[in-house]
C-alpha cells in the first residue's frame, strides 16, 4: 500500500482515478459553498463583509421559469455564515467516523495489538492501542453528531457521509492511515478557525481543534513519529485538505443540490469587556514563561537515566522509556520558541513584553516533575481555548491556534506518560483567564 498523502506532502502530478476525479469535481462544490463564507476576494482566508453572489444556475432540460426560480428562492432561505465551515468540517469528520468505525470493526484487538508498527513497543503500550482507537473512534462519532445538529440549529441542511475507501489492508497500514487523517484534521481546522463568525461555534471549533491534536500526536508515537514535529502546527487551505480527502472517497457526489445563500455580518471575536490583543498576548507569554523555565530548570536537574528510571515509567518498555528524555526536551524548545516568538510580536505591536518570573514547581522526583508537567500542558490547551476566540487581529489568531494544539499534543503525550489518557474528552473545555492565573499561582513566588 502507498503511504497516503497529507496536505503538506500531496504530489499535484499523481495521476488521478475516475472516482477521486467525481470526487475533486464535487469537492469544487464544497470549496465555493465554504469559500463563499470563509474566504476574501484575495483568496487568502480572511474573511470579508462583501457579499456573496450567487452562482450561475446549471442548464436542465427544461427551461427554468421565473416562477420556478422565485420558488425555489422562497424554499431555501439564506443560512448563517457559519454554515459552510461547519459543514467543511462535518465533511471531515464524516471521512474520519467512517474510517474508525468500518477499520475496528475490520480487526480484531489481538490484530491490532500485533501490528508490525508497534513490535518496538512493549506490552503496556500494545494493549492500549486498540482502546484508544475505540475512544478516538467514539469521539469523532461525537464530532459528526455535535455539527449536524449545529448545522441544523443555524438553518442548514449537514452534508450527508459519502463512500470510501481508506485503502489498507493490514493493522499497520490501518494506523499509518489513521496517522495522516488525523494530522490533516489539525490543520483543516487551523485553516478554516479564522473564517468563524460565532464567538460560541468557535470556542467549540477550538476544542475540536486540540482534540485532533491529541489524536494525532497518539498516531505520530505509534507509527514510530514525533508525537509533536513543529513548535507550532500549520494550517491549511481547504483545497489543499479537499485535495486529501479525495484520495479515499469512490462515492460520485456531483449531484449536491443547489447551496442556499448566506446572510451577511462581520467576524467579531472581540466581545465587549475583552482585554487587547497585546493583553492577550502577554497573558500567553505569561504562561510561556512558566513553561519555558519549568522545563529549562527541570532538565537540567534531572540526569537522563534518572529519567528514564522515574517510578512512573515503570509500565512502560525500555525502548518508550529511552525516548523520553529526547521528547521532553523537544517540548523544552518549543515551548522557548513559543516564548521569543509572543516576545517579538508584543514588540512589533508597541507593547512592553511581559518578563519571567520566579518559580516553585515543588517537585522532587521525577516522577513529580513528570506530574507537574503533565498539569501544565493541559492548562496550556484550556487557556489557548479560552483567549484565541477574543483575539483580534488574524495574523496573531492563526498563530494562537497554531500553538494551542500544539500544546494539545504536548499534552496527550504527558497524560500518557502519567498512566491516563491522552485525549479524555472528544472536546477540550476552555478556562476562563482568571482561572489559569488561579492555577499559575500556585507556582509564582516573585
Amino acid at each position: 500500500m502507498k503511504s497516503p498523502k497529507t496536505a503538506s506532502d500531496r504530489d499535484d502530478s499523481t495521476p488521478t482515478s475516475s472516482s477521486r476525479r467525481a470526487f475533486l469535481g464535487s469537492a469544487a462544490t464544497l470549496s465555493a459553498l465554504a469559500l463563499a463564507g470563509c474566504m476574501g476576494s484575495d483568496g487568502s482566508g480572511a474573511a470579508t463583509d462583501t457579499p456573496t453572489s450567487t452562482s450561475t444556475p446549471m442548464p436542465t432540460e427544461e427551461p427554468t421559469t421565473e416562477t420556478e426560480m422565485e420558488t425555489e428562492t422562497e424554499t431555501m432561505p439564506a443560512v448563517d455564515p457559519d454554515v459552510p465551515v461547519l459543514n467543511y468540517a462535518l465533511t471531515l469528520e464524516h471521512l474520519e467516523n467512517a474510517f474508525y468505525r468500518d477499520g475496528l470493526a475490520g480487526f480484531a484487538d489481538d490484530e491490532l495489538m500485533n501490528a508490525s508498527v508497534l513490535s518496538g513497543f512493549g506490552e503496556q503500550v500494545r494493549m492500549d492501542v486498540p482502546a484508544y482507537l475505540a475512544v478516538v473512534g467514539e469521539h469523532e462519532a461525537a464530532h459528526v453528531e455535535a455539527l449536524s445538529a449545529t448545522v441544523e440549529q443555524l438553518g442548514g441542511t449537514p452534508v450527508e457521509e459519502a463512500e470510501y475507501d481508506f485503502g489498507y489492508e493490514t493493522p499497520s497500514e490501518f494506523l499509518a492511515v489513521a496517522q495522516a487523517l488525523e494530522n490533516t484534521g489539525v490543520a483543516a481546522y487551523a485553516g478554516a478557525a479564522p473564517a468563524v463568525h460565532s464567538t460560541e461555534v468557535l470556542s467549540a471549533a477550538a476544542g475540536i481543534h486540540s482534540v485532533e491534536a491529541r489524536h494525532a500526536g497518539f498516531l505520530n508515537l505509534v507509527n514510530g513519529d514525533s508525537p509533536f514535529p513543529n513548535a507550532v502546527d500549520e494550517a491549511s487551505s481547504m483545497q489543499e485538505v479537499l485535495e486529501v480527502a479525495g484520495q479515499f472517497v469512490t462515492s460520485d457526489t456531483s449531484g449536491l443540490s443547489a447551496q442556499p445563500e448566506t446572510t451577511t455580518k462581520p467576524i467579531a471575536r472581540k466581545q465587549e469587556g475583552d482585554v487587547s490583543d497585546l493583553g492577550v498576548l502577554n497573558y500567553a507569554l505569561t504562561l510561556e514563561h512558566l513553561e519555558n523555565a519549568f522545563y529549562r530548570d527541570g532538565l537540567a536537574e534531572f540526569a537522563d537515566d534518572e529519567l528514564v528510571s522515574a517510578d512512573v515509567l515503570s509500565v512502560f518498555s525500555e525502548e518508550v522509556r529511552a525516548n523520553v528524555p529526547d521528547h521532553l526536551a523537544t517540548v523544552g524548545e518549543h515551548e522557548a520558541a513559543h516564548v521569543t516568538a509572543l516576545t517579538d510580536v508584543v514588540e512589533q505591536l508597541g507593547g512592553t513584553p511581559v518578563e519571567e518570573a520566579e518559580y516553585d514547581f515543588g517537585y522532587e522526583t521525577p516522577s513529580e516533575f513528570f506530574g507537574v508537567a503533565q498539569a501544565l500542558e493541559n492548562t496550556g490547551v484550556a487557556a489557548y481555548a479560552g483567549a484565541a476566540p477574543t483575539v483580534t487581529n488574524d495574523d496573531i489568531f492563526a498563530a494562537a491556534i497554531g500553538i494551542h494544539s500544539v500544546e494539545a499534543r504536548h499534552a496527550g503525550f504527558l497524560n500518557e506518560l502519567n498512566v491516563s489518557s491522552p485525549f479524555p474528552d472528544g472536546v477540550d473545555e476552555a478556562m476562563t483567564m482568571a482561572e489559569v492565573r488561579g492555577v499559575a499561582s500556585q507556582f509564582i513566588v516573585g
